[in-house]
């Protein structure tokens, strides 16, 4: 069997950059406030897109600029930038763990197939499974003979992360569903024009440039922000829209419960970020919910 090459180098795009994200974020955060640092990267992503755009001869000017905007100041924001945030609370391994619940919050958002989807009872068990495994990382075990339920900006950071996978689903849908002009780099690079100047206006409202200093970012903060707008951003967004057009979404979307793994073992090994069996435990419940929910999609027929 011929073996494609490209498809192969797609899904090592999306399956090893976005894995490695997540230690990327916890890397800037040592020096650069969370929703700049988003700030920035949807900055450099957008301008090159556009950019692109320009090289090609297309039109970065299309209808309807300002709601591409909109609808990137809410994805991007509430659907990802609040991630950021949630990292300088919980390890970028559970952070990573927590987002792999998306496929389920993929079927609890998209409404229109709720008929398709919940004539499977496969839908249920994975919705309940993802309950599950996300009750059991509210656990936080100690070194006493009972665990301990986490508490605070655990918790707070938690629930931040499991409500910015619905805010990214219901973006997606509705990018999903709703007619678009212009071209997917256009479309994409208002986007994360619109994420910009909404995490600005975020940043600017948290008081992150109080006794702030560009100076006092470090290389390490610098270079991971540029890792996360040109490999995150912009080679592995590419590549999950280019395959989008040659696999089924629900093949694509195995990203979601690969990501993790690749989170927790980096973070564990290189950010000594600490796992427990309990954790790990919880992990493999939300990964197997998330295969679930991504086997119901494409039984049903929902491939886009």
């Amino acid at each position: 069997m011929k073996i494609n090459y490209k498809i192969l180098l797609a899904f090592a795009a999306i399956y090893i950059i976005w894995g490695t994200t997540y230690l990327a974020i916890k890397i800037g955060l040592e020096s650069m406030p969370p929703f700049m640092m988003a700030a920035i990267r949807y900055l450099i992503a957008g301008l090159f897109l556009l950019i692109v755009c320009v090289l090609k001869g297309e039109s970065v000017f299309s209808r309807n600029v300002y709601g591409k905007m909109v609808l990137g100041a809410f994805m991007l924001t509430l659907g990802q930038a609040v991630l950021f945030w949630a990292e300088k609370y919980i390890s970028s391994g559970l952070t990573a763990v927590f987002g792999s619940t998306l496929p389920i919050f993929y079927i609890i958002a998209d409404r229109r197939n709720w008929q398709n989807y919940f004539r499977n009872k496969i839908t249920l068990a994975s919705i309940l499974l993802g309950l599950i495994g996300i009750l059991v990382l509210f656990i936080n075990p100690s070194d006493q003979t009972e665990p301990q339920y986490a508490t605070g900006m655990t918790i707070l950071a938690s629930i931040v992360c499991i409500g910015s996978c619905f805010c990214w689903a219901a973006g997606s849908l509705f990018y999903k569903y709703h007619q678009k002009s212009g071209s997917l780099f256009e479309n994409v690079g208002w986007q994360l024009i619109g994420g910009t100047i909404s995490c600005i206006i975020v940043s600017a409202a948290t008081g992150e440039w109080n006794h702030f200093s560009f100076h006092n970012v470090t290389l390490h903060a610098w270079l991971a922000t540029i890792y996360l707008a040109v490999a995150g951003s912009i080679f592995a967004f590419i590549a999950l829209y280019w395959l989008l057009g040659k696999r089924p979404a629900p093949v694509v979307g195995t990203y979601a419960y690969i990501n993790p793994v690749i989170a927790v073992i980096l973070g564990y090994f290189i950010a000594n970020e600490k796992i427990t069996a309990l954790q790990i435990s919880g992990m493999v419940i939300i990964l197997f919910a998330a295969w679930l929910a991504n086997n119901v999609k494409f039984k049903t027929g929902d491939t886009e």
